[in-house]
């Protein structure tokens, strides 16, 4: 009978402990849902001058979009309402993956737009794996902010 309240006791521990770390490793899914569904993602950073294949103007903002990419459609309207704040030769959308004109007929009017398939030139200049990625630079053509989500960019830099 020990035995058996022994192993009834030690089921019971092994159980709550798993219950815990289900709940972590949930919280952190969601953590990285809110966040474009990068946790880590590989853009330039802060400070540092952009390649000189994109430069389309300063100050710029430059968001990465990749059409099989829900968080991309997500962040649509808000790169378009940021994009209000400049010139359109001032902004430039990359687009990458099939059916890119869903995406580049609603950016054609605010702003610069390169259709590219994933892995282009563009993306390669900034070494981009993560999408959405956003940057908005200053005068001097340096990363001034740079983020997976548009309202992670702070606000825009007036020329």
């Amino acid at each position: 009978m020990p035995f058996v309240i022994a192993a009834v006791v030690i089921v019971g521990v092994v159980s709550a402990l798993n219950l815990v770390l289900t709940l972590a490793v949930i919280r952190r899914l969601r953590h990285v849902e809110e966040h474009g569904g990068a946790v880590t993602p590989s853009l330039l950073p802060v400070g540092a001058t952009i390649p000189e294949l994109a430069q389309v103007g300063r100050p710029a903002v430059i968001g990465f979009f990749d059409t099989e990419c829900d968080a991309c459609t997500a962040q649509l309207q808000p790169f378009l309402d940021l994009a209000r704040a400049y010139t359109p030769e001032r902004v430039l959308a990359v687009v990458s993956g099939p059916g890119d004109e869903k995406y580049t007929g609603r950016l054609r009017d605010s702003a610069r737009v390169i259709a590219e398939p994933a892995g282009g030139p563009v993306c390669l200049a900034f070494a981009n794996s993560a999408f959405p990625a956003f940057y908005l630079l200053d005068e001097a053509g340096t990363v001034r902010s740079r983020a997976v989500t548009v309202a992670g960019l702070g606000t825009p830099v007036t020329a």
